[in-house]
């Protein structure tokens, strides 16, 4: 009864944690500038992995990926309370390196568990195809341009969200020119093993990636 009891409410924290994430897609049918598609599949019940995009106006996209360390239930409320606080603190004009600074301080406020959070977040203006972001020691996403192969984004250094109050984060840009993608995933990814623990690796990603970069984002998501 005990056991039923704790897989009753895990399946109840699972479907919580996934009511925080955004599940419609398309998620604006009325763009037509660019084409986004993300997904969750928690290697527990729950985990600590996150993922959210918003408008800040007509013109800019937010958007951004995590990992909390350890796995569970703890993992996954300081996910929410993550995306919570990187959804509140964002705003028109507001660099990622501010936000992410800002989601830092107040993750280290009593954080008396020591956890932490890799974060990558990042502002595309519509119609320029600039790409601002920052980043808090979360994994390279890649960068698929039109014929050229696939290449890791140079990321800023940042220290993990949680570690410490005084962290310092910068931002850089690219510029995204029609056709071109931009791969964003965690470590769920690429240190997942099949059954003879071979590790699914990052030159599996890049080769995957590549394969079906002519494809839709929705598509690509799929295939790996």
């Amino acid at each position: 009864a005990a056991k039923e009891r704790i897989e009753s409410e895990l399946k109840i924290a699972a479907t919580i944690q996934r009511s925080f994430l955004p599940k419609r897609f398309p998620p604006f049918p009325e763009r037509t500038e660019f084409e986004l598609y993300a997904t969750l599949e928690p290697a527990k019940e729950v985990g600590g992995d996150l993922y959210d995009f918003f408008m800040l106006d007509d013109e800019h996209l937010f958007f951004s990926i995590g990992d909390v360390s350890g796995k569970g239930v703890p993992a996954a409320l300081f996910m929410a309370v993550t995306k919570t606080l990187m959804k509140g603190l964002a705003a028109p004009g507001l660099p990622p390196h501010e936000v992410l600074a800002r989601v830092n301080a107040e993750l280290c406020i009593d954080n008396e568990s020591s956890m932490f959070a890799t974060v990558i977040c990042a502002v595309l203006n519509l119609k320029t195809g600039r790409v601002a972001y920052s980043n808090a020691g979360h994994n390279p996403p890649l960068l698929l341009k039109r014929n050229r192969p696939p290449a890791w984004l140079a990321l800023p250094p940042g220290l993990v969200l949680g570690g410490l109050d005084a962290a310092h984060y910068t931002t850089a840009e690219i510029i995204l020119d029609p056709g071109d993608m931009l791969l964003l995933y965690t470590d769920g990814v690429t240190e997942a093993m099949d059954t003879r623990r071979q590790l699914y690796s990052e030159q599996r990603l890049i080769t995957v990636a590549a394969e079906a970069s002519r494809t839709s984002p929705r598509n690509m998501v799929s295939c790996i």
